[in-house]
Formats: C-alpha cells, sequence, structure tokens
C-alpha cells in the first residue's frame, strides 16, 4: 500500500464523531476523560511514562500529556505510515511499530531514529502485526499474514 493511499484512506473519524482518550482507574473502578477530539482518530494508548500516553492516528504516532491534555505528534521523518500496533521496550528509549510497508521498526524516542526489524523473505511475504515485546526486550511477538491471490487478505469477501 502506497503512503499516499495510506494518508488517504486511514481510518478517520466521521462528521459529528468523536475519540476520547480515558483513564480506568483498576482500584477504584473509576474512569475518567484525558481528551476528547472530533479532528483525529487516536488508537492504542500505551503508557510507556509516568505522565504521557503513546498513542497512534493517522498512521502517526503522538504523544498526550496527562496533566494538560497537549497532544503532541511525534515527529520521526521517514517513517512508514503506522498501523494500529506499537509496544514500548523496557529499556525506555525504544518502541516497536508494525507499518503499512508491513514491516516492524525499531524507534528511538531520544534520536526520532528508526530501524527496520523484520524483513520480506522472498519466499514467504508475510504482513506484520506487532503486539508484545518480552520482558527483557529481546523478543518481539506479532501475528504474520501471508498475502493471497485474491489480495492482501487472503481470499475474495463477498457482501
Amino acid at each position: 500500500m502506497a503512503q499516499e493511499d495510506v494518508q488517504r484512506d486511514h481510518r478517520r473519524l466521521l462528521p459529528m464523531q468523536s475519540c476520547t482518550v480515558h483513564i480506568f482507574d483498576a482500584d477504584t473502578g473509576q474512569t475518567r476523560e484525558a481528551f476528547r477530539t472530533r479532528d483525529l482518530l487516536l488508537e492504542a494508548p500505551n503508557w510507556p511514562w509516568p505522565d504521557r500516553l503513546l498513542l497512534n492516528g493517522d498512521g502517526l504516532l503522538w504523544t498526550l500529556d496527562l496533566a494538560s491534555g497537549d497532544l503532541q505528534q511525534l515527529d520521526i521523518p521517514g517513517l512508514p505510515f503506522v498501523n494500529n500496533d506499537h509496544v514500548p521496550a523496557p529499556d525506555g528509549d525504544t518502541i516497536y511499530v508494525s507499518c503499512y510497508d508491513w514491516r516492524i521498526y525499531g524507534v528511538s524516542l531520544a534520536t526520532r531514529r528508526f530501524w527496520p526489524v523484520s524483513r520480506h523473505a522472498p519466499d514467504r511475504p508475510l504482513r506484520h502485526f506487532l503486539h508484545g515485546v518480552s520482558p527483557d526486550g529481546a523478543e518481539l511477538a506479532f501475528v504474520g499474514v501471508e498475502p493471497g491471490p485474491h489480495g492482501p487478505w487472503g481470499r475474495p469477501i463477498s457482501m
């Protein structure tokens, strides 16, 4: 999928919809609203810092300051558009992301540099969907989907 196609076709809010980020207190069962917008569909909040969340939206990564409610785009020049999958590593600096070129990348939050972690094997191309990092940061868990003859998901879809 080309970057331009992702930017044009990425999941978005519909008119009159809003997106709300909530914080749930597991001890009390209480929920509080941390952020609300009608401009951006935010997904997959992670908590790599004590005072900020890491989210994705429109193929980009964002940080949300929980005290101020300030949402900021993480500028990572050249990184392919991110799909819904990102996980922080235990080192406190690295996050791993799945992108729409179907690879997994590591990203340094300190330097904003990134590197490919997964590779496409010519005999077995996989679309990588990242879902976890081991406690020591040495291994990643992902779902791999092999494209089929009728498109990326392997079979024609009939409605």
